[in-house]
């Protein structure tokens, strides 16, 4: 599969799945911007917009990081399910 197939899939599963969290620090709009994934899968970095506190937002999203990697893992079929790294949208790096 190509990144960029990889990369949508990623942001489709990730947006699905932030949306259920039932964390009271992720609000009800969160946007998944855009996923950069490492050249060995391993790694993704995501990055997050909101309307809202994005420090408490960021910091639930690394407590649910497990569990938003096993729904990956369900979801999209890769050799190894990568490292998730959250941002905010502003702050990007690549």
């Amino acid at each position: 599969m190509k990144p960029q197939q990889v990369e949508s899939q990623l942001i489709r599963v990730l947006s699905d799945t932030i949306g259920t969290l039932k964390d009271p620090r992720v609000p009800l709009i969160v946007t998944v911007e855009a996923v950069s994934l490492s050249s060995d899968y391993s790694h993704a970095r995501v990055s997050i917009s909101t309307i809202g506190d994005m420090s408490a937002l960021l910091e639930a999203l690394e407590d649910a990081r497990g569990y938003l990697q096993r729904q990956l893992a369900q979801h999209i079929k890769l050799r190894r399910t990568p490292m998730l790294e959250f941002f905010a949208a502003e702050a990007r790096t690549w």
